[in-house]
């Protein structure tokens, strides 16, 4: 059977918290755990990074990613109100009041007469009317349930609020101290913003999780080279760009992303709505099929379920149809487009992805802290390539990388004058290679490097 490149993340909830569908979910292929900050209850978050931790082997390693909040404005309390088209429909500041309590005052402050208010990700619309200062009078423009807690956004418009709030430097620490590998920053908008979040890494001795900047936001976009000098992964998150930009706008913007978190080496992550009607329904339509092999093709490191293992009725085929895809997006696109070097580190880990098409070789490598991973992921090698790593921070972190297999290893040791031969020896016993197989080895033997190449037919 066809080994699957692209990896797999889903986001956990009250459809996927129980043992055997969790259970189910990792045997299923599951590379990454996605908890959603936005409703955290630490106690549960708790009990389920221990069930996951417990489920992971060397040769499965399992990525634990926190998704921040971030700066969001939500509803307040209210019973559910069905809305149509031209119905009038009064915001109000408070937690509860009149017409639709919105807690937060920055709403008020942000939106003007013609705006448009997007709840719960687009899928109510309201258009501004007036703007009383503590009330906002609005139009319906579709049908639709407005439900408590949900997320208000105006339509184009950036609320003036600091990415990281209160409630995130809590989860943050909370994360850092159940062992989770990776935060999530949501509505990045400048440099800052994830400069912030280091130094609070840093201050809490936690500078090996991973930052993963969700690009959600017109500013993101247009800052994204510098976003990506600082930080470890992107994710495109399709649902709120839509407040900025045209739907027929969104592919463009997702190509774009994605072609420049490739020229600088950093994983890239797709999300939202992939299977969406698969949160009812056993099996996906034919229009979000093709939206995963566009994703795949596009290149993407790892795609991302939401709603369809969170709340969904099929979580687990929800993963079994997105590796099915997945694997068939592959079987078609055989031909990666592979970017020029950019040092002469990444030059050596091109030479290996060539000389690995070339010769039919398997990639076999050693990554200390995974940039040796990173740099030959960058270069898509036609074959997977086998990784192994005395490190679990890194396994877990490369285990997310398109095309690499993670193996953790805490016997391995990057200075030993028989690292080749170790590894081919655990290799071959982990069944990654077998007699005859020409293998080409690579290594950094100095810290952040990839410098050492070397071609080994397995048995001769």
């Amino acid at each position: 059977m066809q080994t699957r490149k692209t990896k797999i993340i889903v986001t956990l909830g009250p459809s996927s918290w129980d043992d055997t569908t969790l259970k189910r979910l990792f045997w299923e292929g599951v590379e990454g755990f996605r908890f959603n900050f936005s409703h955290a209850e630490y106690s549960v978050f708790k009990e389920l990074v221990h069930k996951i931790r417990a489920l992971e082997t060397p040769r499965r390693p399992a990525t634990l990613i926190a998704d921040l909040q971030g700066p969001v404005v939500r509803l307040g309390s209210f019973e559910p109100k069905p809305v149509k088209p031209g119905d009038k429909v009064v915001f109000s500041f408070g937690e509860t009041g009149e017409g639709i309590p919105v807690p937060m005052r920055i709403l008020f402050e942000t939106a003007s007469l013609g705006d448009v208010l997007y709840v719960e990700g687009g899928r109510l619309a309201f258009r501004v009317e007036e703007n009383l200062g503590d009330r906002l009078i609005t139009v319906a423009l579709m049908d639709g349930e407005l439900k408590p807690r949900k997320t208000v956004a105006v339509r184009g418009k950036e609320y003036p609020l600091p990415s990281l709030t209160e409630k995130d430097v809590s989860d943050v620490k909370f994360a850092v101290e159940n062992g989770f590998d990776a935060v999530a920053l949501s509505f990045v908008r400048s440099e800052d913003d994830l400069r912030r979040l280091k130094e609070l890494l840093f201050d809490l001795k936690a500078e090996e999780v991973k930052i993963i900047a969700k690009i959600e936001t017109k500013s993101a976009v247009e800052r994204l080279d510098s976003l990506l000098a600082l930080a470890d992964m992107v994710l495109v998150a399709r649902g709120d760009l839509a407040n900025f930009y045209n739907l027929e706008e969104i592919y463009r913007v997702q190509e774009e992303i994605l072609r420049k978190a490739r020229l600088r080496g950093k994983p890239s992550i797709i999300a939202t709505q992939l299977l969406e009607s698969m949160v009812n329904n056993p099996v996906p339509t034919r229009s979000e099929v093709v939206d995963v092999i566009t994703a795949v093709k596009m290149d993407a490191d790892a795609l991302m379920l939401a709603g369809e293992t969170a709340a969904g009725k099929y979580p687990v085929e929800a993963v079994s149809w997105l590796k099915r895809i997945i694997i068939e997006a592959e079987r078609l696109d055989t031909n990666p487009q592979r970017h020029e070097p950019e040092d002469h580190y990444e030059a050596i880990a091109k030479g290996v992805t060539l000389l690995s098409d070339i010769i039919g070789g398997k990639i076999l490598a050693f990554s200390e802290r995974g940039n040796t991973a990173r740099r030959l992921a960058k270069f898509r090698p036609s074959r997977e390539v086998i990784v192994y790593t005395s490190s679990p921070n890194t396994a877990r972190y490369i285990n997310l990388l398109k095309g690499i297999k993670a193996v953790y290893d805490p016997t391995l040791n990057k200075g030993s004058p028989n690292l080749f031969s170790e590894l081919l020896t655990k290799a071959t016993r982990d069944g990654y290679v077998a007699v005859g197989d020409i293998v080409i080895f690579t290594a950094g033997r100095r810290r952040e490097s990839t410098d050492l190449i070397s071609v080994e037919r397995v048995g001769t």
